[in-house]
């Protein structure tokens, strides 16, 4: 599993929680370790194999990207094609082609701002506290925002922007609508629904909103690529009965953010776990290797 692919000269290297990034030279490595390691095959490949009780790769692996950063464009893809590896892209549909971004970026773009202007927001100061603000300040703070709910989250961020006179208006993050295109014709890259404005699919959201999220999102999609989207990717990892069961009736499977090894018994294929990777735990090969296996050295 990842996320962005970014060089550290790149502006947003700096401004992006660490967790979130791999090198390209770091992911080139990884591509030809496991290429090395594994039977590298497109999660589609693996998934029908698996249905229709054909035989699977004994190691096999697959690559996938979330949220369809525009970097995933710029950098990953030239790579997998250069290594001729298959991979899925997760888009979320509704922000595919515009300037949104999503609450964790636009936290950190309030962080940014004098202290003076944080502490005229109760719940920004209260979390920041007298601690000078970095990137492990800014992750420490996302993570402790979580356990606001999605709608909760928005609100608190559009207020605080509106009052610290920050315009909302972002130059693009995620890819555009031609390069979604481009990048399903590569033969390369599948694109799979990550919903339609990455809401987490928690309890209690109500029917309509699991409906929405998970079935216009996959419409959309379509309608933009003019071909069937049949993997899931559910935000943040986080689902529970309801949205897996609408997520099994448009889909073939999805995945999630469980760590683990998807074996060919038992294998749950609307919860399928992966493994994150992310440049401070994947540097080397023996690091990338280390957790794969269930090890960080």
């Amino acid at each position: 599993m990842y996320h962005r692919i970014l060089p550290q000269n790149d502006p947003r290297y700096s401004i992006e929680e660490p967790g979130m990034i791999v090198e390209p030279e770091t992911f080139r490595m990884h591509l030809k370790v496991l290429k090395n390691e594994f039977t590298m095959i497109s999660l589609t490949e693996w998934v029908k194999r698996k249905k229709n009780n054909q035989p699977l790769p004994l190691k096999a692996c697959t690559i996938t990207f979330d949220d369809g950063w525009l970097d995933n464009y710029e950098f990953a893809l030239p790579i997998l094609q250069q290594e001729q590896i298959p991979a899925t892209l997760f888009a979320v549909s509704d922000m595919v082609g515009t300037s949104q971004t999503f609450w964790p970026n636009r936290i950190q773009e309030l962080l940014k701002q004098p202290e003076s202007n944080l502490m005229t927001i109760p719940w920004l100061e209260e979390l920041v506290g007298e601690n000078p603000v970095n990137k492990e300040l800014s992750a420490s703070v996302i993570y402790s925002l979580k356990h606001r709910s999605d709608t909760e989250l928005i609100k608190l961020i559009d207020q605080a922007e509106r009052k610290l006179g920050i315009l909302s208006n972002y130059s693009p993050a995620l890819v555009d609508l031609n390069q979604l295109r481009e990048m399903s014709d590569s033969g390369l890259m599948e694109i799979g629904s990550h919903t339609c404005q990455h809401i987490r699919l928690v309890e209690g959201l109500g029917n309509k909103t699991y409906h929405h999220e998970i079935y216009n999102s996959k419409k959309r999609l379509e309608e933009i690529l003019d071909k069937p989207v049949n993997l899931f990717c559910y935000p943040n990892g986080d689902h529970c009965d309801k949205a897996v069961s609408e997520v099994s009736k448009h889909y073939d499977a999805a995945v999630t953010t469980q760590k683990g090894i998807n074996r060919e018994k038992n294998c749950q294929l609307y919860t399928l776990s992966r493994f994150g990777v992310h440049q401070d735990i994947s540097y080397n090969e023996r690091k990338l290797l280390s957790n794969l296996s269930g090890f960080r050295f």
